[in-house]
């Protein structure tokens, strides 16, 4: 009976030690069965442990490279092409000729033929020039684009009479018609004298940022052209004074 208990103990030990070798050797017997022995992959250079953890205070994260903002504008040149300005939010409320009084459009010419003087009772010929044309600038506090055309023009003749018209009007020869022939914007002086001609050209205008559509400003801008001086002479003393073989640049040659 006491040899049996001797066979017994020894096994019994056996398979304990057993048990604990099998399990992970920097472990103790209680911590394995307990299941609070931590692993560890253990090298010269490095620890890689198992496991996850959470930052409780830890904001969300994101993937992908960032965008830095833009820097601040500082730009105090309008034609400055290296600084930054950015475009204006959503512009809300229409663009009036109040916002773009910075912009000035190119003033319109005022010309007549015969050039400075003409004939009471013949049809003098008035025109102008000037285009529809671009300007730059800033607009809201960016760098935007204005164009101007002209829309109508309005003539004082310094007799006493005016007249308007949607044209600009051109020269005898561009109208294909002969010198003294009535045009679309000619005038006839009755009297003898010294005239002042003044002209007005109304201008419509549009405005875009950047590449983007042209869109209308309300209202229209009206720019005074140079003042004529004119001489209305008779005909007999302007065009017969002289013959054109002895002056070919006098009036009628």
């Amino acid at each position: 009976m006491v040899a049996i208990n001797l066979l017994v103990v020894p096994l019994l030990t056996s398979m304990i030690l057993g048990f604990n070798v099998a399990s992970d050797p920097g472990c103790s017997l209680l911590e394995v069965n307990s299941g609070t022995c931590v692993t560890a992959n253990v090298t010269t250079d490095t620890v890689d442990l198992t496991g996850t953890s959470t930052d409780p205070g830890a904001g969300p994260t994101t993937t992908g490279p960032r965008t830095p903002p833009p820097p601040v504008s500082t730009c105090n040149d309008p034609a400055s092409t290296t600084c930054y300005r950015p475009l204006p939010a959503t512009v809300t409320a229409p663009v009036t000729v109040a916002d773009i009084a910075s912009f000035r459009p190119s003033p319109p010419t005022d010309r007549m033929e015969p050039d400075g003087w003409t004939v009471a009772g013949l049809a003098t010929n008035f025109y102008a020039t000037g285009a529809q044309h671009v300007v730059d600038g800033e607009l809201l506090g960016a760098a935007a684009q204005v164009r101007f055309t002209p829309v109508y023009w309005s003539w004082s003749y310094g007799d006493g009479s005016s007249a308007g018209h949607p044209f600009s009007g051109g020269t005898w020869a561009a109208q294909g018609v002969r010198e003294f022939d009535p045009t679309g914007t000619s005038h006839v002086y009755a009297q003898r004298g010294t005239y002042y001609v003044d002209l007005d050209v109304e201008y419509a205008a549009e405005y875009r940022y950047g590449s983007g559509e042209w869109v209308g400003v309300v209202g229209t801008l009206v720019l005074p052209a140079n003042r004529l001086v004119i001489t209305a002479g008779g005909a007999k003393t302007v065009l017969v004074e002289r013959e054109c073989t002895r002056n070919p640049a006098g009036p009628g040659c």
